[in-house]
Formats: C-alpha cells, sequence, structure tokens
C-alpha cells in the first residue's frame, strides 16, 4: 500500500512536468518556435546589428543610472526613536 501511494505522489508531482512540454513547440527547450534543432549561425550583418543594440541598450541605461538625482540626506527610519 506504501509504494503505491508513493507512486501516485510520484506521477502527480511529474505530471504537471510533462504538461508544460507542448508537442508542437518541441518541449521546454524549444519555446518561441524554434524547435529542438540546431540553430543556425547568424550572419555577420545580423551580428553587426545584435552588437549596434546591445550598444544602443548599455547607452540607454548609462544615461539613465546618470539621470537619477544624488540622495543627500540619508533615510533613517530610527531617527525618533534615538
Amino acid at each position: 500500500m506504501r509504494f503505491l501511494s508513493v507512486a501516485f505522489a510520484f506521477l502527480k508531482i511529474t505530471s504537471s512536468a510533462f504538461a508544460q512540454e507542448g508537442r508542437e513547440t518541441g518541449g521546454v527547450r524549444g519555446v518561441g518556435g524554434q524547435g529542438s534543432g540546431r540553430q543556425a549561425a547568424p550572419s555577420p550583418e545580423q551580428q553587426k546589428i545584435d552588437r549596434e543594440k546591445k550598444k544602443a541598450t548599455e547607452e540607454g541605461y548609462r544615461a539613465g543610472l546618470k539621470s537619477i538625482p544624488d540622495s543627500k540626506i540619508k533615510d533613517d527610519p530610527w531617527r525618533g526613536v534615538r
């Protein structure tokens, strides 16, 4: 009886993992319609575009950080207690 209850618990736990794998997407690895096969190497033009996008993203991130004002007053939640 104990074996059956353990087997049922194991089946119940693993069934949700199997439900996440879709046949049309090729499973977890193929999410996004890529399938489970190899992906073609990106062309040099695509690599250049990717580098430019990454550089623009980094520049935007740094510009965003610079636009945040420096805090002169440090918040001290215990200020009134002391």
